[in-house]
């Protein structure tokens, strides 16, 4: 009997069990229902989150805006705050202007409270530029040199300081003291000390040297550095977001084999308007020639014994210790 091919291949009759299709499979239903769960658990964790920062957001805004908030409750909150967020979200959410449109850490300079201020910056380990520029304006505010300090908020030379960590030396210091109203009402007089180890060898590397301070409401910048010419030159004047002043200015070098000794003493009693630059100073075009233009910075000479060996100016460590005095013309 012949073989009918045609009808033994025929599809329609073919009695192999063919696999199931994919629509019918459980697996596509079990997909869909932990896709939907998954998006469920994001959503919730979402909310749950954003509910924590906001929880979190409304008690540190009490905390900055309150005035005389007790520093051991507000210590005690904070942390409280930075255990219901990650340190990352935390640290964020300082440093974000969601405060008046301003930050936490603002307000809290602004303020003037400085146990809450250190509490913040415990969790913060680095300002982004739009927050230290907000930041350095608080200080000028508050007039708050201390803040300025401890945030790190001067602007420094990188390499310079860079500079000083491979000596292995100390870093530098400045101890601002505001005092009151210089006789008649309209001077006021500060001074800013600064302590600079290594001064002559980093200096002659480096040949500038570059320091920021906050006193009179304002960010002052001074430094040292060499002219066109030459010559070792001190230059002072203002920093951004500082506004403009009228400045007369002394300075001179503590003797440190002689307590109380003037060394280097510069002394003006004139009076220069002063304001920011529109660019870095530099030490060829510290004064303007136009009559009548205020002064974009000040510079005086500082001398030749940068260069010499084992000079009075320095300690036996080679630190400077030098003094500025400041008296502003006040509006």
């Amino acid at each position: 009997m012949a073989l009918n091919l045609s009808q033994s291949f025929d599809d329609n009759k073919s009695v192999v069990n063919a696999p199931p299709s994919y629509e019918a499979t459980p697996l596509s239903g079990s997909f869909s229902a932990s896709a939907q769960s998954f998006s469920l658990s994001s959503l919730f964790s979402f909310l749950f989150i954003n509910h924590q920062r906001t929880m979190v957001l409304s008690r540190i805004r009490d905390i900055v805006l309150t005035p005389n908030f007790a520093p051991s409750s507000a210590l005690s909150i904070i942390n409280a705050c930075a255990a219901d967020l990650t340190p990352k979200r935390f640290s964020k959410l300082l440093q974000t202007p969601n405060i008046e449109g301003h930050t936490a850490l603002y307000w809290a300079i602004v303020n003037k409270q400085r146990e809450v201020l250190s509490a913040f910056a415990a969790f913060i380990s680095e300002c982004p530029p739009a927050c230290s520029s907000e930041l350095r304006l608080a200080c000028t505010l508050a007039s708050d040199h201390a803040s300025f300090t401890q945030l790190k908020l001067a602007s420094i030379d990188a390499e310079g300081e860079a500079l000083r960590r491979t000596l292995g030396c100390p870093p530098d210091e400045i101890e601002v003291h505001e005092a009151a109203i210089v006789g008649n009402s309209d001077r006021y007089r500060f001074t800013a000390s600064v302590r600079i180890g290594m001064f002559q060898k980093r200096l002659r590397i480096t040949q500038e040297l570059d320091y920021e301070f906050v006193a009179g409401g304002r960010i002052w910048r001074f430094c040292f550095g060499i002219g066109i010419g030459g010559e070792w030159l001190i230059l002072l004047g203002l920093s951004s977001p500082s506004i403009p002043a009228c400045p007369s200015f002394s300075f001179w070098i503590e003797d440190d084999r002689q307590p109380g000794r003037k060394l280097h003493y510069k002394k003006d009693d004139k009076f220069y308007e002063t304001l920011v630059p529109d660019h870095r100073p530099d030490y060829n075009r510290t004064y303007y020639e136009v009559v009548g233009k205020p002064y974009p910075s000040l510079s005086w000479y500082l001398g030749d014994w940068v260069m010499h060996e084992n000079p009075v100016y320095v300690d036996r460590d080679g630190a400077l210790h030098a003094t500025m005095e400041i008296t502003l013309k006040r509006d």
